[in-house]
This record gives C-alpha cells, sequence and structure tokens, in this order.
C-alpha cells in the first residue's frame, strides 16, 4: 500500500518534468524607452526579435542590450555563430507609469512626464492630429537641428 502512492507522485513529478520543453522561455519586462543589458553563456552570432517595432537590440561582445520601442509583448531569441541557442525570451514591453500623467479630453488623449513639472511627452496611444503629429514633427526637427542635417539639403 505504501508504494502506490510513491509511484503515483514518482508519475506526476515525471510528467511535469517531461512537460516543461527544453529550452523555455525567460520572461523579460522593461519599459518603452528604456534599455536593459542582458548575459548570455556564449558569443552571441545571430539575434532575432519576433516584432521590431516593439523591442530591438544591440550586441556587444557577451552581452545583448535590449531597448523597448513601443508598449506589447514579442520575443527574443539568441543564437551562437554555430546556431545553438544560447537564450530564448518573452518580452514585455510596458509604458512606465512613474510620473506619469494622461489627460482625456473629447476622447483625445495626451501625455505628460511630471518631475516636478509637467512636460509633453511622445507616447504610441496620443491623440494623432492635434497632440502626437505636431509633437512629433517638432521633435524631428529639433533632432534634425542638433545633428546638422536638414529635409531641405
Amino acid at each position: 500500500m505504501i508504494k502506490l502512492p510513491l509511484t503515483g507522485f514518482v508519475c506526476a513529478a515525471l510528467l511535469t518534468v517531461l512537460a516543461t520543453p527544453a529550452h523555455a522561455a525567460s520572461e523579460v519586462v522593461i519599459y518603452a524607452d528604456q534599455a536593459k543589458i542582458i548575459s548570455v553563456p556564449g558569443q552571441p552570432g545571430m539575434v532575432v526579435v519576433g516584432n521590431p517595432t516593439i523591442a530591438d537590440v544591440t550586441v556587444k561582445g557577451d552581452q545583448v542590450v535590449l531597448m523597448g520601442r513601443n508598449y506589447g509583448v514579442t520575443n527574443l531569441i539568441i543564437l551562437d555563430r554555430e546556431g545553438n541557442q544560447l537564450a530564448a525570451l518573452d518580452v514585455t514591453v510596458q509604458i512606465t507609469d512613474t510620473n506619469a500623467v494622461h489627460v482625456f479630453k473629447a476622447g483625445g488623449r495626451m501625455s505628460l512626464a511630471c518631475a516636478p513639472v509637467c512636460e509633453q511627452t511622445l507616447q504610441v496611444g496620443d491623440e494623432p492630429s492635434k497632440v502626437f503629429d505636431p509633437l512629433s514633427k517638432q521633435m524631428q526637427t529639433k533632432s534634425e537641428m542638433a545633428s546638422g542635417s536638414s529635409k531641405s539639403e
């Protein structure tokens, strides 16, 4: 009688182990417009991002710099030069709520970062014609001026 419960326990434990994938993906949570360094056990040869509009990567030695672009969920697969998998990650990119304020008016949204003075920020989901597009254009113009380039060149 003692062997029967033990056998059932061993079978349940074995099924749990067998049901777990060999390369189960780890979860990484990052905020949009922020970066996180990921160390891998080897030299990355190729990095595949499921949806590059959500996250992007840069490889530096054996470290991968993960950058959150827009909120959403994607995956990241890191292979060595021989094609062996070094890491598989499920990546969730979130919008930070730290010092964030969202103002809703007539169905539109405007995002602000308040630390301590509130300033308008550019977030996916902001009202396009009155908020997102004008601010995006201003930011692009400022960036072009800072780099010394211009659309007219």
